[in-house]
């Protein structure tokens, strides 16, 4: 059982030395721009911020604008603002653009679509 437990161990090891060294190449690359890798910590780092603020408020704040956001006028600005985001979505979609030109308004457009559907849920539960 000690035996499997080292081969177990040395082949881990192993395998984390094949994906790092895999991956050495995307790293190098983003390392090569800079801009765009601040850019994207930056991004994340704000998400999470974001993310992180709305998750620490408690649950005794509650202020008008969730009243409007939650009450029945509420589900109808999420529909309306869900349609508009699945006609930008088409829209991109339909400029035949490569993985490089709408992989990052492809991306936005899933945080903001995730945002959108946990808006709408919540608008039509919390009535």
């Amino acid at each position: 059982m000690e035996r499997l437990q080292r081969i177990g161990i040395l082949f881990a090891l192993l395998l984390t030395g094949v994906v790092i060294i895999s991956l050495f190449q995307g790293f190098q690359a983003a390392i090569a721009q800079p801009i765009a890798l601040l850019g994207g910590i930056f991004l994340g780092a704000f998400m999470v911020a974001i993310i992180l603020k709305v998750a620490l408020v408690p649950e005794r704040r509650y202020v008008g604008w969730v009243r409007t956001v939650t009450g029945p006028n509420g589900r109808w600005l999420f529909g309306f603002l869900l349609l508009v985001w699945a006609g930008l979505m088409a829209f991109l979609a339909s400029q035949n653009l490569g993985p490089q030109d709408a992989g990052s308004p492809a991306l936005v457009g899933l945080f903001a679509g995730v945002f959108l559907f946990m808006g709408f849920i919540w608008s039509v539960i919390g009535e």
